[in-house]
């Protein structure tokens, strides 16, 4: 046991910060800009408590735009690891479109329900959690469908479960209790609409993209492990439109 808790350690924490930050460094603008508009509107979703309807569709349609932005920054790392010049942010988000709706699916199974269940028994919450934490890199450049893709994640994290809870489930616990916090407190606490807005949007803004590149790049890591011919560290494909694709290798798209 304690064996494999260091081999998976060895495998995902090395580093790790100083990629992700890296890649955000990298890669800022386009990271950032998406994920400020995200906080915004979630908290633009409290000014509808009055309105309920209306408060439960904005609510789901900000609930896919999350998971659009999930696709979208999984590209971005792709796009990183690529060669040649770096595709726009428009055309990554219309790449990401195509995965937006496994992404919700699978998500409500991933996080959605854990944190449910977390709230009642926190153990098994966070262990589910943990086992499908990978689900989202795993359907962007492998094309899983959601069942599979959380397949996917339990197979990469056997075996490196505690670095996986403490990177990739601790990057989505920060990140959904940042925003959850910030879009109900921004705009008491600094007093006006408009700077609870901005607030709602630096603070998403600043946890979003190094969660979803947390993930993406522990994904990395462990599939380095089951890629034959791929070197650590190194494993991401940028997926492109089909059309533009023309043919696919090793299973993934390439640009």
């Amino acid at each position: 046991m304690l064996g494999s808790v260091a081999g998976g350690s060895e495998r995902v924490l090395p580093g790790l910060p100083r990629e992700v930050f890296g890649i955000l460094r990298r890669h800022w603008l386009a990271a950032v800009w998406p994920a400020a508009l995200l906080g915004a509107a979630a908290q633009a979703v409290t000014l509808l408590h009055d309105h309920l309807v209306a408060e439960v569709l904005l609510g789901l349609a900000i609930a896919v735009a999350f998971e659009l932005y999930v696709g979208y920054a999984e590209l971005i790392v792709a796009a990183d690891r690529g060669e040649g010049p770096r595709p726009p942010a428009g055309l990554l988000l219309r790449r990401a479109l195509p995965v937006t709706v496994p992404l919700v699916v699978a998500s409500v199974v991933a996080v959605a329900l854990p944190l449910a269940a977390s709230g009642l028994l926190v153990i098994p919450g966070l262990w589910l959690m943990t086992r499908w934490a990978l689900f989202a890199p795993a359907v962007v450049h492998e094309r899983l469908a959601p069942r599979a893709a959380l397949a996917r994640s339990s197979e990469l994290v056997r075996g490196a479960f505690w670095p996986v809870a403490f990177t990739a489930t601790l990057a989505v616990l920060i990140e959904h209790g940042v925003i959850h916090a910030t879009a109900h407190t921004a705009e008491p606490a600094l007093g006006s609409l408009a700077l609870g807005l901005i607030g709602a949007a630096v603070a998403t803004a600043l946890v979003s993209g190094p969660a979803a590149f947390t993930i993406s790049i522990a994904y990395e890591r462990l599939l380095a492990d089951v890629q034959a011919g791929h070197p650590a560290g190194r494993v991401h494909h940028r997926p492109a439109d089909a059309a533009e694709a023309g043919s696919r290798h090793s299973g993934f798209y390439r640009v």
